[in-house]
C-alpha cells in the first residue's frame, strides 16, 4: 500500500531553501487572494467614484467584525506546526478539525450582526446616500458568505503548517481565477453592480472550501481530518484560543484604527476616500509577499521548535525578514516613480488619479517598514508567543497614530498630508518595537 504523504519536514535541509519553498508559494497564493480585492476595485471603479468609496468604507467595517478570525487562525499555526514537527500527526489533524469547527461557530454570529448593522455603520461614516446604498448592497451579500471565507483561510493555514505551501497556493489560485472570471459577469452581464462583485467573491470562497476539505480528507494525508468524524476536543480548542487571543486583540485594535482613520479621511471628501481606498489595495498587494514569507516562516519556526532546533527557528525568521526588506524596497521605488501610471489603472476620475498618486508615494515610504515587520513576526506567531506584535500594534496605533491624526484633523486643522505622515511614523514605531522584542529572544522558550 502507498504510504500517506506527510508534507515537508521543515526541520531538515537548507534554511533559506525552506524559507523560499514555503514563502514563494505563500506569496503567490496571497497575491492571488489580494487580486480578489484589486479585481473588485478594478471593475467597480468602472461604475463610479461613489461605488469605490462604498467598498472602501465597508472594508474598514468588515475588518472590525472579521477580527474574530485571527482569534482562531493565529492560534492554530503554532499548534498544528508544533504537532507536525513532533510527528504527532493525529494531534495535528485534531488541531485542524478544531480550527474549522471554531471558525464556522465564530463566523455565523458575525454574519448576522454585519448583515443588519452595515447600513447603520455606513450611515454614521458618511452622509452620502449613494455611498451608503452601494455599501449595503455589497456588504450584505459578503456577510452571508462569511463562514466560507473564514473556513477557506483555515484550509490554507493547515496545509502550510504541514509544509504543503504549494498545495495551498494551487487552491488559492483556483479560487482567485474563478473570482476574476465571475466578477464582470455578475457586475455587468447580470447587471448586479457592486452586489455582483460580492456574489463572485462568495462563490469563489465556497469552491475553495469544498476543494480544501476534499484535500485534507484524502487517505494519502499523514494528518487526515475526519477519520473519526469532526470530534470536539476542548483542550485543543483552549490551547488554540489562548495563543490566538493576543492576535485577536491586535486585529481588533488594527481594524478599529483602520475604521477610525477612514472616518478621519472622510472629512476630506469622496475623492480622497476613493484615492485612499485604492492606495490601500495597492499597498496590500505590495506587501502580500511579506505576508507569504511570514506564513511560510511561521510554519518553519513552529516545526523547528517542535523538533528542538531553536537556532534554526531564529535563522528562518531572520531570512524571511531580510527577503521582505529587499523586495519591498524595490517595489516602493517602482510605486514612487510610477505612481501616476499605477493610479491610471484604477482611477476612472482624473481627480482620483492625481490625489491617489500623491497618497501612494507616502504609503510607498511606509511599505518596507510594514513588510519587514510582517515577516519578522513569523518568530512570534510560529513560536506561540503572540503578545509582542499585539503590544507593538497598540502602542503604534492607539497611543500614537489615532490620537495624532485626530489632533491634526480636528484641532489643528491640518490637511490630509499630515495624516499620511503620521501613518509612516506609526509604522516606524511598530517596526522598532518588534526588533527589540525579537532580539530579546524570549519567544524561543515558549511552550505550546
Amino acid at each position: 500500500m502507498e504510504q500517506p504523504k506527510s508534507g515537508r519536514d521543515l526541520t531538515e535541509g537548507s534554511i533559506l531553501g525552506n524559507v523560499l519553498y514555503m514563502g514563494i508559494p505563500s506569496m503567490i497564493g496571497f497575491a492571488a487572494m489580494t487580486v480578489y480585492a484589486l479585481t473588485d476595485m478594478f471593475w467597480v471603479a468602472r461604475l463610479g467614484t461613489a461605488h469605490v468609496a462604498a467598498i472602501t468604507l465597508f472594508g474598514s467595517f468588515l475588518w472590525v467584525l472579521t477580527s474574530i478570525n485571527s482569534l482562531v487562525g493565529s492560534g492554530s499555526v503554532p499548534v498544528i506546526s508544533r504537532r507536525f514537527g513532533e510527528k504527532d500527526f493525529d494531534g495535528a489533524a485534531c488541531a485542524i478539525e478544531q480550527t474549522l469547527i471554531m471558525k464556522v461557530a465564530a463566523a455565523i454570529p458575525m454574519s448576522i450582526i454585519g448583515y443588519f448593522a452595515v447600513g447603520h455603520v455606513l450611515g454614521f461614516m458618511t452622509g452620502d446616500g449613494d455611498v451608503v446604498g452601494h455599501g449595503i448592497a455589497y456588504g450584505q451579500i459578503l456577510f452571508l458568505g462569511l463562514p466560507f471565507m473564514f473556513s477557506s483561510y483555515s484550509v490554507y493555514t493547515a496545509l502550510r503548517s504541514m509544509g504543503e505551501a504549494p498545495r495551498a497556493m494551487y487552491i488559492m489560485l483556483f479560487s482567485t481565477l474563478l473570482n476574476i472570471g465571475l466578477d464582470p459577469i455578475f457586475i455587468f452581464t447580470f447587471g448586479m453592480g457592486v452586489a455582483g462583485a460580492a456574489t463572485a467573491t462568495v462563490i469563489s470562497a465556497v469552491c475553495a472550501v469544498a476543494v480544501g476539505i476534499y484535500v485534507l480528507r484524502s487517505p494519502r494525508r499523514a494528518a487526515r481530518i475526519g477519520e473519526k468524524g469532526f470530534r470536539l476536543d476542548f483542550g485543543t480548542m483552549r490551547r488554540i484560543l489562548s495563543i490566538g487571543f493576543p492576535p485577536f486583540i491586535e486585529s481588533i485594535a488594527r481594524s478599529l484604527a483602520h475604521w477610525v482613520f477612514a472616518v478621519f479621511v472622510a472629512v476630506f471628501g469622496t475623492v480622497t476616500i476613493a484615492s485612499y481606498g485604492i492606495c490601500m489595495r495597492i499597498i496590500e498587494f505590495g506587501i502580500v509577499f511579506a505576508v507569504g514569507l511570514e506564513l511560510g516562516a511561521s510554519a518553519i519556526v513552529g516545526q523547528s521548535l517542535g523538533a528542538g532546533k531553536v537556532d534554526r527557528a531564529e535563522a528562518s525568521a531572520r531570512n524571511a525578514a531580510f527577503l521582505a526588506l529587499a523586495i519591498s524596497l524595490a517595489l516602493s521605488a517602482i510605486e514612487i516613480i510610477f505612481a501616476e501610471e499605477i493610479m491610471m489603472v484604477f482611477g476612472k476620475s482624473p481627480e482620483v488619479r492625481v490625489v491617489g498618486a500623491h497618497v501612494l508615494r507616502y504609503f510607498a515610504v511606509a511599505q518596507p517598514l510594514m513588510a519587514t515587520s510582517i515577516a519578522l513576526s513569523s518568530a512570534f506567531y510560529g513560536s506561540g508567543k503572540t503578545w509582542p506584535p499585539t503590544i507593538g500594534e497598540l502602542i503604534a496605533t492607539w497611543v500614537f497614530q489615532i490620537p495624532a491624526a485626530g489632533l491634526l484633523v480636528y484641532m489643528v486643522g491640518r490637511g490630509a498630508d499630515a495624516m499620511w505622515t503620521v501613518v509612516v511614523l506609526a509604522k516606524l514605531l511598530y517596526f522598532s518595537i518588534l526588533i527589540v522584542w525579537f532580539r530579546r529572544g524570549t519567544w524561543k522558550q515558549e511552550k505550546v
